[in-house]
C-alpha cells in the first residue's frame, strides 16, 4: 500500500507522529486495508484470489489484467482463458497496482513500493517449498528427489495453477530493502534499520520504543518509514 509522502505538508501544524497518525486515518476512512489478504488456500499466491490490476509500461502504455504474484516464482501472473502466465518484457514495465498496492520490477521481481518519499520502503514477498521425497533409510528423505520434484512442479506449470500437490511443505518469506541517496539497503531487524540511518538513530529508538515497534509486523514497519522521513533532512 503506497502511501503518499505528505509529511512535509503538515510539519507546520502536526508533530511527525502525529502526521502518521493522520495517514493512519486517511486509510481508514478511504475504505483502504493496510492488511495484505492472504489464503491458505492458495499459498503460493500473495492474495486470496486473482483482482483486476493495471500494468503501466515505460511508455505509458497501460494494460488492464486479472493478476496475482507468485511468491515462490516471484512472478507477477495474469489470468487468461485458465491459463495462468507470466508477465513477460519486465524491462519494459515501469509498475503494477493491485489491491492497493504499487509493484515495482526488481530483476525478474516485483517489490512493492510501501512507502514513498526521500526513503523508500520496499517489501519482497517469496516463498520456499520442500517436497516430501521418499525415504531413503533411517527416516531421512532424498535431497535429489525433492529437487527433481520442484523441478517438475515448475516446469509443468503446476505451481501456477490453482491446486499444489498434496505433498508440497511451503513457507512465506518478506524481506525489507530501504532506499535513499540511489542506494537500496537491505535490512530484518531493528539493529540492520537502525546502522542506515545513524543522524536519526535516537529519533527512531524512541518512535520504536514508544510505539511498540516490531519488525516481524509489516504494518509496523510501514509506520516507522512514514516516521523517518517525516524528519529525514532535518540533521
Amino acid at each position: 500500500m503506497m502511501k503518499m509522502y505528505i509529511c512535509k505538508y503538515l510539519r507546520r501544524i502536526l508533530s511527525c507522529q502525529s502526521a502518521v497518525a493522520f495517514l493512519v486515518f486517511l486509510l481508514m476512512i478511504s475504505g483502504t486495508d493496510a492488511q495484505i489478504r492472504i489464503s491458505d488456500s492458495i499459498p503460493q499466491y500473495l492474495f486470496s484470489d486473482f483482482a483486476t490490476g493495471v500494468v503501466v509500461k515505460k511508455n505509458g502504455e497501460k494494460i488492464i489484467a486479472s493478476l496475482n504474484y507468485n511468491v515462490i516464482t516471484e512472478e507477477m501472473i495474469f489470468r487468461e482463458k485458465g491459463r495462468y502466465l507470466a508477465l513477460s518484457g519486465i524491462d519494459e514495465i515501469d509498475s503494477v497496482y493491485l489491491n492497493n498496492m504499487v509493484f515495482m520490477p526488481a530483476g525478474n521481481a516485483f517489490y512493492e513500493l510501501a512507502v514513498d518519499g526521500p526513503v523508500k520502503l520496499f517489501v519482497q514477498f517469496s516463498g520456499t517449498v520442500r517436497v516430501e521425497g521418499e525415504e531413503v533409510g533411517y527416516g531421512s528423505t532424498s535431497q535429489t528427489s525433492r529437487v527433481r520434484s520442484l523441478n517438475t512442479l515448475v516446469n509443468s506449470g503446476a505451481v501456477y495453477s490453482m491446486d499444489l500437490p498434496e505433498n508440497l511443505l511451503m513457507s512465506r518469506h518478506i524481506t525489507y530493502y530501504v532506499e535513499y541517496g540511489g542506494k537500496r539497503k537491505r535490512f530484518v531487524n531493528e539493529r540492520a534499520f537502525l546502522r542506515n540511518f545513524r543522524d536519526y538513530r535516537e529519533n527512531l529508538e524512541e518512535y520504536i520504543e514508544e510505539n511498540n515497534i516490531r519488525f516481524d509486523r509489516y504494518n509496523d514497519v510501514v509506520k516507522l518509514v512514514q516516521f523517518l522521513n517525516c524528519i529525514y533532512g532535518d540533521h
